[in-house]
């Protein structure tokens, strides 16, 4: 390409881009701080579950080690069962340290009559909370009620 054709589609080219930015808005750049905002929501750290939800399913996880215990006698897979004892322990610990830190909460909407937990898939009723909270932990109890029973059926 010769050098006064490279030059010409350089003022072409030039010219379109002046003509382009003569039909665009302005650009207007806005510095957004977010701690100077006067109406800002408190973090929502409360999840919104009665407590005596989290109590059954730390009791379910303690039964769940403890008939384990139970069907091994302890020998061999204590060590292991406490282990895990020390994870679950840190589960719901780590989740009671964090709300603890968090402002107080609002009790949950589900200790009152007919109240509903709202979900991103809609509201749910108290027993729905409970069935889908709950269903993983009885079953993991009734596993470890399964063992046992093979563990006494089979010594």
């Amino acid at each position: 390409m010769s050098e006064a054709l490279r030059q010409q589609v350089l003022a072409r080219a030039n010219t379109a881009r002046g003509e382009l930015r003569k039909s665009l808005p302005p650009l207007q750049f806005a510095e957004v701080n977010d701690n100077q905002v006067a109406s800002r929501v408190g973090e929502r750290a409360g999840f919104e579950i009665p407590s005596w939800i989290w109590r059954t399913m730390v009791a379910c996880y303690a039964a769940f080690l403890g008939l384990l215990l139970a069907a091994t006698g302890g020998a061999r897979a204590g060590f292991a069962i406490a282990i895990s004892a020390v994870y679950v322990a840190m589960f719901f610990g780590t989740t009671r340290a964090m709300l603890r830190q968090a402002p107080p909460q609002p009790r949950s909407p589900l200790e009152r009559p007919g109240g509903l937990l709202a979900t991103i898939f809609g509201p749910l009723s108290r027993n729905e909370v409970v069935a889908q909270m709950l269903v993983v932990p009885f079953a993991i109890v009734l596993f470890g009620a399964a063992v046992l029973v093979v563990r006494l059926a089979v010594f």
